[in-house]
């Protein structure tokens, strides 16, 4: 279908779950939503997403059998006139659910929304993208709107080739459904929506904050807990400039009560000791009939919604600091971004992080249930006062 010298890379294990994962959980975007005010161009705004998609083909990719390959034809700019996000339910938002256009092979859309504030969102499907990709197309679309040359990232690379180059140290974590999030139990009601996408802004930021959220939880949980934290892969090549699924977990085992510092230290050893390189394609289920996949991803939904019994009590991911500043273009100036997770049924929660101007803007997904939403608000607000209060000593921290 596209010649050989086309940017082309083969779909990873990872990247192939998560087709099935679309197909239980639709749509399976990761949104990331800049804030501003001003006005953008949006003519002005498509050729800026074309001269960056051109630097990163990641951002141009369509599935061509076991390839993605670079179609060509950069992600499409839709203006959504008088529209807000609605922090309080985004669960609910007609746009962000709606499906990726213009045709449904593409992975990447980008929405300018001319609400209360002027808005951009970016729109990935997560079977090409990870996060730290998904931030660095959106960098360069940036960039390019301010006339200033993107970056790129040309590679054709994800997690199963750099494993490969870089190797796996040790034995895969054995993954079993035993683990109870903090939210419970809840059936699910047909009728209702069953994932719920709920924000805080949290005023402060500090050092550890992975470890600090991940002792809220286990506290909250009253028992045992797993957490799982996606770990760019792309720190053992600073070389590579690539925008693909460059993520593998490393999991970390918290008792109620340790505290952030024990959590912290024992996030240090994982990646000391590199096993998130252990990970990939953990449990092997991307070898599984379609059929037996997609049959686990509904059990695994249900042995969590109804028993509680979940792979991880929670993903949580923390995407770095951002600069607005350099983020600003002539007649836009951003005032906050925030990541928006995909919906999972595979786990109950999904914590993503952001660092602006001495505050967290946080994001979680959670699978939703009969009392969930109460326990969830209640969970969040714990989150974001014990924060605030813990750090808030902190003036200029690391992460």
């Amino acid at each position: 279908m596209y010649p050989d010298t086309v940017f082309r890379r083969k779909i990873s294990p990872t990247e192939r779950l998560y087709f099935f994962t679309r197909e239980v959980t639709p749509p399976f975007l990761m949104h990331m939503a800049v804030h501003g005010t001003g006005s953008i161009d949006p003519v002005a705004l498509q050729r800026a997403v074309e001269v960056a998609s051109e630097a990163n083909p990641g951002a141009r990719l369509v599935r061509d059998g076991d390839y993605w390959v670079d179609s060509g034809v950069a992600a499409t700019v839709r203006v959504v006139p008088d529209w807000t996000l609605d922090y309080a339910t985004l669960e609910n938002d007609a746009v962000l659910n709606s499906p990726m256009g213009p045709t449904p092979d593409r992975t990447t859309e980008v929405l300018l929304l001319t609400g209360a504030e002027t808005t951009l969102v970016f729109r990935v499907f997560h079977g090409v993208m990870d996060g730290m990709g998904m931030r660095m197309w959106a960098d360069d679309v940036l960039r390019a709107l301010r006339g200033v040359p993107p970056i790129g990232a040309p590679d054709a690379i994800a997690d199963t080739e750099l494993v490969a180059q870089v190797g796996s140290p040790g034995r895969q974590t054995l993954v079993l459904p035993t683990y109870p999030a903090p939210t419970g139990t809840g059936r699910q009601d047909p009728q209702a929506v069953r994932w719920l996408l709920r924000h805080r802004t949290i005023h402060a930021t500090g050092k550890g904050l992975v470890a600090r959220v991940s002792a809220i939880l286990a506290a909250a949980n009253g028992r045992n807990s797993r957490f799982m934290v996606p770990v760019d892969l792309r720190r053992h090549d600073p070389a590579l400039r690539s925008t693909g699924n460059l993520a593998l977990p490393l999991f970390l085992d918290v008792a109620p009560g340790d505290s952030w510092d024990t959590i912290s230290a024992q996030m240090r050893a994982g990646l000391q000791a590199r096993t998130e390189l252990n990970q990939l394609d953990n449990g092997g289920l991307s070898k599984f009939p379609p059929a037996a996949v997609r049959a686990v991803l509904r059990v695994s939904n249900w042995l969590g919604a109804r028993l509680n019994r979940n792979m991880v009590s929670a993903t949580v991911s923390h995407m770095g600091k951002v600069d607005l500043d350099e983020l600003a273009i002539p007649g836009w100036t951003p005032t906050t971004m925030r990541v928006l997770p995909q919906h999972t049924g595979s786990m109950p929660l999904l914590f993503g992080m952001v660092e602006v101007r001495g505050k967290i803007e946080l994001t979680v997904s959670c699978r939703n249930g009969a009392g969930i939403e109460a326990r969830l608000e209640a969970l969040l607000d714990t989150i974001a006062s014990t924060l605030e209060a813990d750090l808030a000593t902190h003036d200029s921290p690391a992460r």
